[in-house]
């Protein structure tokens, strides 16, 4: 459960093919940075060769996002890039606005990292620094090796620092 000096994050990925999915429990203590892993799932949509339509596609996701809402409700979503390189650019396109809007209607902020570099700059990254050594530096109890997961984990905290630090040029569009 929440507390009042907590704030839920959920890390999303981009696209319809699979979204990653993490939820973080964190601080908004500034001085306590390890944020608690609370859930992280990949949800599988129907294969692409099945010429399942974007709005079908959308739909079955977005009911299990709503659950998710609903147990863990955030107070922020963080969008991260495509799970996989080869989604559709109209299937980010599509899940990153329904996303948008879906934050807009829960009056939630929705922080978008389109790139790994940009989720990786947002942790603090110097160098070729990868995303589960970031991870591990506030969570070091954290194992996955799954790609999608590490990079859902690695946008809920990126959405988290933002959120809790925002710059000058990021603070205008939240």
């Amino acid at each position: 459960m929440q507390s009042q000096e907590s704030l839920i994050v959920i890390g999303l990925t981009s696209g319809l093919g699979s979204i990653a999915c993490s939820v973080l429990d964190v601080s908004d203590d500034p001085d306590e940075t390890i944020p608690f892993n609370v859930w992280s799932e990949v949800l599988s949509g129907p294969r692409k060769r099945r010429g399942v339509s974007h709005g079908r596609r959308y739909h079955a996701h977005r009911l299990m996002l709503e659950q998710y809402f609903s147990r863990w409700p955030p107070g922020v979503i963080a969008l991260g890039p495509p799970s996989e390189k080869s989604e559709p650019i109209e299937w980010i396109v599509f899940m990153r606005s329904a996303v948008f809007e879906l934050g807009k209607s829960l009056r939630v902020p929705v922080e978008l990292f389109d790139t790994d570099e940009a989720v990786a700059r947002s942790l603090g990254a110097s160098g070729g620094t990868g995303l589960k050594a970031l991870i591990r530096r506030q969570m070091p109890e954290f194992s996955s090796n799954k790609r999608r997961v590490i990079l859902s984990t690695a946008t809920a905290m990126a959405g988290a620092t933002r959120l809790r630090f925002p710059t000058p040029e990021e603070d205008n569009f939240t």
